[in-house]
């Protein structure tokens, strides 16, 4: 029997299909909240049947500094991932041309779950959360910059109605800039690694991920966007200065591997900087830092 999930991510929608195979991971405490009857964009079939071979062109090599690799031939795309702890290659996933369908081949006997192995050994099962990191995340930035958008490592903030965007690498502060403001009246965390930044109806908006940094916070909400901070931490809490396009570059999800669709996300960029306020933000070790962006929002 078919089943199916969908979620909306971004306000882009993703059907994952599946017959006769078991899904692992599933339900989940932050894809759940994704869940919705939105009519898909980008649908997943999901096939439990071996790494079939192919002989396509290396076009871009994911696999130094993550789990993946992309290749076209002349039916679109192949994407291979692979395991994060043994390398070895565990799905090849045929892609059409515009990334919206996507047909997932699936090696179920090295799907990363050793200690259920005994519990599903006489089922075909697969890992909902590693179909969908990287592969879900690797559609999404494709279609994203197709509608206008992207995807960004960063603090996104619904403080009291307005979106804030920190943007930072690993151990710049995202999760500890969280713990700030979480739990205070009228703010929502809407994700601590992964954001969405859409522009829809002339606005720019801020959306929350299904993917997490080390504070797990995940929200399927969006809000108007209003700051964009680049943090990194200081003594004080300071401006260090605007900030430019420039900043921006290093946090992007981009998809260097398509000339057109990087055009279209470097001058959705471009939109970006000319509408909103950026800044460097410098911040210390405590809760002060809540009240100082909100002074400088206000000012």
């Amino acid at each position: 029997m078919n089943q199916e999930l969908k979620l909306a991510i971004g306000e882009i929608g993703i059907s994952i299909r599946w017959e006769g195979s078991r899904i692992i991971g599933w339900p989940h405490p932050a894809y759940e909240k994704f869940i919705t009857d939105t009519k898909p964009k980008i649908s997943l079939d999901v096939l439990c049947q071996g790494l079939p071979r192919h002989s396509s062109r290396l076009l871009f090599d994911g696999k130094a500094e993550g789990n993946w690799r992309l290749y076209q031939n002349n039916s679109g795309y192949i994407i291979e991932t692979f395991d994060t702890l043994t390398r070895k290659k565990n799905k090849v996933c045929f892609v059409s041309p515009d990334f919206r369908k996507c047909e997932v081949y699936v090696d179920p006997r090295l799907e990363r779950f050793h200690t259920l192995r005994k519990i599903f050994r006489r089922h075909t099962s697969w890992s909902f959360p590693l179909l969908m990191q990287p592969l879900g995340q690797l559609l999404l930035v494709n279609v994203l910059a197709d509608e206008g958008g992207f995807m960004a490592h960063g603090l996104g903030i619904n403080d009291r109605g307005k979106g804030i965007a920190f943007l930072g690498g690993s151990g710049t502060g995202k999760s500890t800039l969280a713990g700030y403001w979480e739990g205070q009246e009228k703010v929502n965390i809407l994700s601590d690694e992964h954001i969405i930044i859409r522009k829809k109806d002339g606005q720019f908006l801020l959306y929350g991920t299904p993917w997490p940094g080390m504070a797990m916070a995940a929200s399927s909400e969006s809000v108007a966007l209003d700051h964009i901070f680049f943090i990194e931490h200081a003594t004080e809490n300071k401006i260090l200065g605007q900030g430019s396009t420039g900043d921006l570059m290093p946090h992007l999800f981009l998809p260097f591997w398509d000339k057109e669709r990087l055009n279209i996300v470097l001058e959705f960029c471009e939109d970006l900087f000319k509408t909103l306020k950026w800044k460097k933000l410098g911040f210390s070790k405590d809760k002060s830092v809540v009240e100082f962006v909100r002074r400088g929002q206000e000012a």
